[in-house]
């Protein structure tokens, strides 16, 4: 597939959806843009592969930051995405000797709109294993009881849905679980995250062939906003003596952390704005 796209799919019953991320591509970008050591890649890959599903849950005009602090062991993780299915992301530092399997920090959640104060969800890290933080992130900050499968660039999330009969009674609703789906469907999910489809319509014909009904998908890829405007607008909000310091060697180079690019800055940029 020359995409990396997000499948929103859900079962006959209409009892729970399905969200399947296939994201090679992506992962491929973001390695050409960052350098990943062997040792920390499995992380970025699973962080990465389990939090893009965060885009089910923007609205239009949404854009959503994920973050994790790690103090023990020291480091900083950052994706934002929005609903258009663009993102950006970055880890610092990028190599490890070791990676861990627990964490200790914090993880937070930040929902920005246009023209609203943004919206913030943060829960602690006390050795927290790594592949648990996603979920619980999720689960307070949208109370969405969920669970994910990763594979081979690939993940699905789980996520059952309220009861859609309003003509039953409320005490014989049949809630579904987790680990009744799971026990019914989780085969045929990690068979479907370790395979490499060509296309999209064999993606979508795989899981309709299964008994899901597909309602839509949307391409995500990785997409850095920086400019050298944006560049020159920071150095703005220094004061004229700091400015001074800054170019007192003549021009300066700044690189976008997120997309690596550089961009060489004149002390006469700044007069420009």
């Amino acid at each position: 597939m020359d995409q990396s796209r997000l499948f929103t799919f859900m079962d006959k019953n209409n009892s729970y959806n399905v969200y399947f991320l296939y994201g090679e591509k992506l992962m491929r970008d973001i390695y050409n843009i960052h350098n990943i050591g062997p040792i920390a890649s499995k992380f970025y890959d699973d962080t990465i592969l389990t939090s893009l599903h965060m885009i089910n849950f923007t609205k239009i005009d949404e854009n959503l930051g994920y973050y994790i602090d790690s103090d023990e062991p020291y480091f900083r993780f950052k994706i934002e995405m929005n609903h258009q299915g663009t993102m950006r992301t970055l880890l610092l530092p990028e190599e490890f000797d070791s990676f861990p399997e627990e964490l200790t920090g914090k993880a937070r959640v930040t929902i920005s709109y246009p023209n609203k104060q943004p919206y913030s969800s943060l829960i602690e890290l006390n050795k927290t294993k790594t592949n648990d933080v996603f979920n619980q992130m999720i689960n307070t900050s949208y109370q969405v009881k969920s669970d994910t499968i990763l594979g081979n660039k690939s993940s699905v999330l789980i996520r059952p849905l309220p009861p859609s009969n309003i003509d039953e009674k409320f005490e014989e609703i049949k809630t579904t679980n987790l680990e009744s789906i799971k026990a019914e469907v989780g085969t045929l999910l990690k068979d479907a995250v370790t395979k490499e489809f060509k296309t999209e319509e064999e993606c979508i014909k795989f899981f309709t062939d299964n008994n899901f009904n597909y309602l839509g998908s949307k391409e995500v890829k990785f997409n850095c906003p920086c400019s050298k405007e944006r560049m020159v607008t920071n150095l703005l909000t220094l004061t004229a003596d700091d400015q001074k310091e800054v170019f007192k060697d003549g021009a300066v180079e700044i690189r976008c952390d997120y997309c690596n690019t550089n961009y060489q800055i004149k002390e006469s940029d700044l007069k420009i704005q």
